[in-house]
């Protein structure tokens, strides 16, 4: 199977990355999410789930058609659809909820440098900052 990737843009901030997206993983929700790309949310992060950014996002799937993981194990660049509350959510650090989880991304290795730093901006902007931060997510294609 050929590897997919998706580019994630936070304009605002002047910040992207890179993600493979796990189509041997999650092949029923990998697809459904390319069919919603590109899609644009706003950034926001979590407060008590530890290095963790979310977004809103709408990808309605039987979780039947899903596999889990535990947030807690995964490596850091793990992105998720949260199916219950509707959002996306990207691991830059240690996460303190074992909670389980359908894996859809991984950023790559050469920008998993860059998501420490995107995280801290996201966690400043929650607390002291009224401003959106909007992000974007765009179908890159296959190699």
């Amino acid at each position: 199977m050929k590897k997919e990737y998706v580019l994630i843009r936070w304009k605002t901030l002047g910040c992207q990355v890179k993600a493979e997206i796990l189509n041997e993983r999650n092949p029923r929700a990998c697809e459904e999410f390319k069919k919603s790309l590109p899609y644009r949310s706003i950034q926001s992060h979590a407060v008590v789930a530890g290095g963790q950014m979310y977004c809103p996002y709408r990808l309605i799937l039987d979780e039947k058609d899903c596999v889990t993981e535990n947030m807690a194990e995964q490596p850091p660049g793990r992105m998720n659809i949260e199916l219950d509350f509707q959002y996306l959510s990207l691991n830059y650090d240690v996460i303190t909820e074992a909670v389980p989880a359908v894996a859809l991304l991984q950023i790559v290795d050469a920008d998993l440098e860059k998501i420490p730093a995107i995280g801290e901006r996201v966690w400043n902007n929650l607390l002291f900052s009224d401003e959106y931060i909007p992000v974007e997510f765009t179908y890159l294609g296959g190699e």
